[in-house]
């Protein structure tokens, strides 16, 4: 499924990448929720920019939040 996404700073996760990206709201998936995604992509425009990706639900593992996947092969389009 298309959705739209965006960077932003979260120091206080868990989680060695500084920027971090979440699904813009309205869209059914809550804001709270992480996108995986490539680090060519998180760092190819400024803080708070949006995306359109390809997204997949990635069900969560023992001890982990489910998240949205994005491939790092797959094609990404900067909206704002």
């Amino acid at each position: 499924m298309y959705i739209l996404v965006e960077t932003f700073r979260n120091p206080g996760e868990p989680s060695a990448s500084t920027i971090r990206v979440r699904p813009v709201e309205g869209q059914g998936f809550p804001s709270t929720m992480r996108v995986e995604c490539s680090k060519a992509m998180r760092t190819s425009a400024p803080i708070g920019s949006r995306f359109r990706v390809w997204a997949q639900l990635k069900h969560a593992n023992l001890g982990q939040s489910q998240c949205l996947y994005v491939n790092y092969r797959d094609p990404w389009e900067l909206v704002r």
